[in-house]
C-alpha cells in the first residue's frame, strides 16, 4: 500500500504516512473525505444572471407602464389631507391646484386642517367614489366624489375633487 500524496511505503494498518503526514485509509477502518467546496458551474452562473435580469426588467417596467386610478390617488391624498401630512399630500396635486388655492388665500395646511376639523369634531367617516371620466376611450382629466359621512346620520357633504392626467400619473387639480 503506497501513501496518494507522497507515494511512501504503508503498512495496511497504518493511520498516518510517517514521511508526509497524510492519513490513510487503515485498511477500510478509517476514511477521512476530502472537503470539496462546491462552486457553481458557467451554466448556473448565467441562468441565476438571467432571471434576475428577467425580474428587474418586469418590475422596471411595471413601474414605467403602471398608472395608479384616479380614485387611488384621490384617497391617498384625502388619507394625507385628514392625517394632516401635508407633504405626503403635496406629491399628488399639480402647481395649478397650489396657484388656485393661493389666490384664495390658502394653502394645502389650511385645507388639511379644515378636512381634519369636519372629519374629527364630526367622528365622521368618508368613502371614495368611482372616477368619472371626461372620455372613455383616453382621458385626460376625471372627478372623483368624496363622501363625508356624520355619525348620527346628520347630512353629509362632498368633496368633488377634480383630476388631470399628468404624463402617466393622475394628479388633484381642483376641489369644490
Amino acid at each position: 500500500m503506497k501513501c496518494r500524496k507522497c507515494g511512501a511505503e504503508l503498512h495496511p494498518e497504518q493511520r498516518v504516512c510517517i514521511e508526509c503526514g497524510e492519513r490513510t485509509a487503515a485498511g477500510g477502518k478509517f476514511y477521512v473525505e476530502e472537503e470539496q467546496h462546491w462552486w457553481p458551474s458557467r451554466k448556473m452562473i448565467q441562468i441565476a444572471v438571467g432571471a434576475v435580469g428577467a425580474v428587474l426588467l418586469i418590475l422596471i417596467l411595471y413601474s414605467v407602464l403602471h398608472v395608479v386610478p384616479p380614485d387611488a390617488v384621490a384617497r391617498n391624498w384625502f388619507d394625507a389631507m385628514v392625517q394632516r401630512r401635508v407633504v405626503d399630500a403635496r406629491a399628488y396635486v399639480t402647481p395649478k391646484f397650489e396657484q388656485d388655492l393661493s389666490t384664495r388665500m390658502m394653502d394645502l395646511a389650511v385645507l388639511a386642517d379644515e378636512y381634519l376639523t369636519e372629519v374629527v369634531n364630526n367622528k365622521a367617516t368618508y368613502d371614495v367614489g368611482k372616477p368619472v371620466y371626461d372620455r372613455p376611450d383616453n382621458p385626460a382629466s376625471a372627478q372623483v366624489t368624496i363622501r363625508i359621512r356624520y355619525v348620527g346620520g346628520g347630512p353629509g357633504r362632498d368633496v368633488v375633487v377634480q383630476m388631470a392626467k399628468v404624463g402617466r400619473a393622475w394628479r388633484i387639480n381642483g376641489v369644490t
